[in-house]
């Protein structure tokens, strides 16, 4: 179990695309005349989205490297007594991440509060204070058709062999640059005291984040983002049992870029 919710702040905002974007859908098998390397849909629509799964895990990422550089040179790196200090892949295919063991270390610690940790053997795990929802595209009114008619395109890449200089095409399907998603960050208030270093903490992640990539390819000019950050709400518990009002701390159609949201939000949260 978390702390007690004293209250939830809302993030809502698009995510524009710079550069094509590939976030890749398994495939048991391909059809002929298939692309053999398709994004992601929503069974539902049809549509292109971005799971958030996938804006968590990227985010995470980032802060880990980040507060990794801050550790002394001893502590840095993966194993025991290191900063990325659990193995959640196998012996053969390791897959380092930091995780606090236990609860009260991971109360204070900036990534494991927002991101959550499963405890150590026998130690209470840490709930994640932020909640990403999957990002989708607005409708536009217009059928799903027209929407993917106007988005999707297919983006041929070629392999080199280094020896015999042949040539082995892959089509790749992509989100053309432009396209926008709708994103919505939750988080719990669980302690006044870290509202405003969490918040801040995830607007800055987006500033770092687009100057990265999402999704897949990134090396080769995929997923340069842009964040516009349209609303912040702070709903107190009050707003869920007595019908409270909501605080808005931002709100802009257009949208502002996360260094403009943090400079509007400082000192309305304290």
């Amino acid at each position: 179990m978390g702390e007690a919710i004293l209250g939830k702040v809302l993030i809502r905002g698009r995510i524009v695309l710079k550069t094509g974007l590939h976030i890749g859908a398994q495939t048991e098998a391909i059809e002929i005349g298939g692309i053999d390397n398709p994004i992601l849909k929503d069974p539902k629509t049809g549509l292109p989205y971005i799971p958030g799964s996938s804006l968590k895990g990227k985010m995470r990422s980032l802060f880990e490297k980040l507060k990794n550089a801050e550790q002394p040179e001893e502590k840095r790196g993966a194993g025991e007594g290191k900063f990325f200090g659990r193995n959640i892949g196998t012996q053969k295919n390791p897959i380092h991440i930091h995780v606090c063991d236990d609860y009260e270390e991971a109360k204070s610690c900036e990534i494991c509060r927002l991101f959550g940790t499963s405890g150590g053997s026998g130690k209470r795990n840490f709930p994640a204070r932020a909640m990403f929802r999957d990002a989708h595209i607005p409708n536009y009114n217009k059928r799903s058709e027209e929407i993917l008619e106007e988005i999707i395109e297919i983006k041929y890449e070629t392999g080199i062999d280094r020896i015999t200089s042949a040539a082995n095409p892959r089509p790749m399907e992509r989100v053309v640059p432009g396209t926008e998603f709708e994103f919505e960050i939750v988080y719990n208030i669980e302690d006044e005291k870290d509202k405003k270093e969490d918040i801040e903490n995830l607007i800055r992640l987006m500033r770092l984040l687009e100057d990265d990539y999402l999704g897949g390819s990134g090396s080769r000019g995929y997923g340069k983002v842009e964040f516009r950050v349209t609303k912040i709400v702070e709903r107190p518990k009050e707003y869920y049992t007595d019908n409270k009002e909501e605080r808005v701390l931002l709100s802009d159609e257009n949208g502002k870029r996360p260094e403009e949201a943090l400079s509007a939000i400082a000192e309305m949260l304290g």
